[in-house]
């Protein structure tokens, strides 16, 4: 049984009303495609919980409360330097056609889940404090401040002073909230100072005092992140919620937020686990320093069906370290192939449910044709080539009209991976001039050429090539690989290639016997 199915029983005999999932993210920049590891192993729990007959909802809630505390580098510091502390929903947005700087990177990031398959109801942060949702949990960390303070002193043996509350308010003066420090709470108003010694943006020295709840149309400002996480598990009614290994760590924010929910919200600790961290080429990704890829780009170079792929075949305890270059891509296409076949031919039951849970368009009752990526990737190297009739010739018989629109997607993908991603001795080209590594070709390579020569037919199929290719060389003086070498050399300057039966066929037998001529006839410089 699938990890996903066993969790989902297990889950069910709890027997809640509702199992609400959740997800979280503070859109403050470009969300890297490793964020999509919690959005597909929550939407994969959910989808679990559903089928098992258990009532379940699932949420995603974009933290557009939060203050930009980085600048992404990809944004001109002279302009956007001056929003550095404000809340992401009251800075403007990068691109027209959006309300705010955080529901531009949210919507990008939205689309891409989306487009995977996965479609969570969303929640924005600053709605549950503008709704005044979050203004009893507010009330109630500020009443048990020194509880919180204490929380802070066991667990990483912090001190904070008698006056130090969880608030983070917003200063009506400059706008800047991670700048403004709480010092008195009358149990209807707080006392703050927008202290001018920031540690990554100055505040402006103002002192004011005011009401901690906001409503609609004002934002007073939030709880710090640790106290808020458990306060939103609340208010939205959160029983399900994983994280990754950074929050789930021994004396992590998971650990804190327990100690929240038992001492504070006197709320139950959703059912957590721990899943790793998705590396790209190693390195864990991290959205607030702008390394690696973000969601956005990875989803152009990959069918949303292979990407949510990525995903689910993994255990979440193990990581996922994606490097698009090389094989990798090709590989996760023969996957996905195998995950298919298992599932319509009633294979290896896990494979199956890989695919099952990974695929993202309606599944059909029969097998489609899946032309292999890899080969794919060769014939649309190949001028004038009629993919359809090719892969029809390989798939003997017509393809369906999905089948057309497989093949067009792979032909695609094929494209961007070739012009970015493949190793450089799988990208070939046609030489029109004969190359010098092909003037260079050993008497026994060139005796092989003089044969072929007499015996190729234009009539011949590219598999009728390939044996007549492989009969030659199997009674000449080279190697079969030394042999079959000579046709690549001779036809794209390389030593390997597609297969060379077909190579022949789509560059044309007339043609390919006179490059062979051409070399055989050459005398060695």
């Amino acid at each position: 049984m699938f990890w996903v199915d066993k969790l989902a029983q297990e889950l069910k005999t709890r027997k809640l009303k509702l199992e609400w999932v959740d997800d979280m993210k503070t859109p403050s920049g470009r969300i890297h495609v490793g964020s999509l590891r919690g959005v597909i192993i929550n939407d994969l729990i959910y989808r679990g919980l559903i089928e098992a007959g258990v009532k379940a909802k699932f949420t995603y809630v974009f933290e557009d409360q939060d203050p930009l505390d980085k600048l992404p580098h990809y944004l001109d510091e002279k302009i956007w330097g001056e929003h550095l502390g404000k809340p992401l929903f009251q800075i403007p947005s990068p691109e027209a056609g959006f309300a705010s700087y955080g529901e531009f990177f949210a919507k990008e990031f939205e689309e891409v889940f989306n487009n995977i398959g996965s479609y969570p109801e969303i929640i924005w942060g600053r709605t549950l404090y503008l709704s005044g949702k979050m203004n009893n949990v507010v009330r109630e960390c500020l009443d048990k401040a020194d509880i919180i303070r204490g929380i802070y002193k066991e667990m990483y043996d912090k001190d904070f002073s008698s006056n130090w509350y969880p608030f983070n308010p917003v200063c009506s003066k400059c706008g800047k909230m991670v700048t403004a420090v709480v010092t008195d709470w009358d149990g209807e108003q707080i006392t703050f100072e927008c202290r001018k010694e920031g540690s990554y943006t100055p505040g402006c020295g103002n002192v004011e005092t005011k009401s901690p709840f906001s409503d609609e149309g004002h934002f007073a400002g939030k709880l710090p992140w640790k106290v808020e996480w458990p306060a939103k598990w609340k208010i939205i009614g959160v029983t399900i919620e994983g994280a990754g290994k950074d929050h789930m760590v021994s004396g992590g924010s998971h650990d804190f937020a327990k100690l929240m929910c038992e001492r504070v919200l006197d709320y139950p600790v959703p059912y957590s686990f721990i899943y790793e961290f998705f590396l790209l080429k190693g390195k864990k990704m991290s959205s607030s320093k702008g390394r690696g890829s973000s969601a956005k780009e990875v989803s152009i170079i990959i069918p949303p069906s292979l990407l949510r792929m990525l995903m689910v075949r993994t255990k979440i305890k193990r990581p996922i370290d994606f490097d698009p270059t090389g094989m990798t891509i090709p590989d996760l296409f023969d996957e996905y192939d195998r995950c298919a076949k298992a599932y319509y031919e009633d294979g290896d039951e896990n494979l199956s449910r890989i695919f099952e849970l990974s695929h993202v368009e309606k599944l059909t009752s029969e097998m489609p044709y899946y032309p292999r990526f890899r080969d794919v990737a060769t014939y649309v190297q190949i001028p004038n080539l009629d993919l359809v009739a090719r892969f029809t010739e390989l798939k003997g018989s017509k393809l369906t009209t999905l089948e057309q629109d497989i093949l067009n997607q792979r032909v695609k993908y094929a494209k961007l991976w070739l012009k970015d991603y493949a190793p450089e001795d799988f990208v070939f080209v046609y030489q029109e001039k004969m190359s010098e590594s092909a003037l260079n070709l050993s008497n026994g390579q060139k005796e092989f050429l003089s044969q072929v020569i007499e015996k190729l037919d234009k009539n011949l199929t590219g598999d009728e090539i390939q044996t007549l290719l492989y009969e030659i060389a199997k009674a000449g003086k080279e190697s079969v690989a030394n042999a079959f070498a000579a046709v690549y050399v001779s036809l794209l300057g390389k030593v390997s290639g597609p297969r060379a039966g077909y190579l022949v066929v789509d560059i044309g037998v007339d043609k390919v016997k006179q490059r062979f001529a051409q070399i055989t006839q050459a005398s060695k410089k």
